[in-house]
């Protein structure tokens, strides 16, 4: 009579489980990962001057008139842009005071009227003077999130995972 007897070590299976199991109870390494698609998707947007989804940004007068790109004179902006992850989340923004203004919009009047009683807004803008009853800056978003940031992400969480097992 020939037999045959057929052994599974399981032990390898196991670990790889519970290593998948540790990476699904405390997702923070995983949150890092994704936190740093998102920075470098934002940092991608300034270079490109576009926002989420491929829409270009409107021209910014100190662009047009002195070259350059929209939003990146000083890089401050560009720069600030930071991901802090949680167990379950991760957060990406900038401290930064006018992000607000150029991510959504703003229309600016002046607060107080001048001697004369008419309000009215000063700035020097490539070396001149601009006097104005009011400014508007248009919506270029820099936050947020696409299809593209999606795929991306839905690879960090496949690769973040696959690595359990090998």
């Amino acid at each position: 009579m020939v037999t045959m007897t057929l052994s599974l070590d399981a032990a390898p299976l196991d670990a790889a489980l519970g290593d998948a199991i540790r990476r699904a109870t405390d997702m923070t390494p995983l949150m890092r990962r994704i936190g740093t698609v998102l920075e470098t998707s934002v940092s991608e947007r300034f270079e490109q001057s576009k926002g989420p989804g491929g829409e270009a940004w409107p021209v910014s007068i100190r662009a047009r008139e002195t070259g350059g790109k929209t939003l990146i004179d000083s890089t401050r902006l560009r720069d600030s842009i930071v991901s802090e992850a949680e167990p379950r989340a991760v957060e990406i923004g900038t401290n930064v005071p006018y992000a607000a203004t150029h991510q959504f919009g703003a229309f600016i009047e002046p607060i107080e009227a001048d001697t004369d009683g008419a309000a009215k807004l000063a700035f020097v803008v490539n070396g001149r003077l601009v006097v104005v009853d009011q400014v508007e800056i248009p919506a270029r978003p820099f936050l947020g999130f696409d299809a593209r940031d999606e795929a991306d992400i839905g690879d960090t969480v496949e690769a973040y995972f696959r690595e359990a097992f090998q």
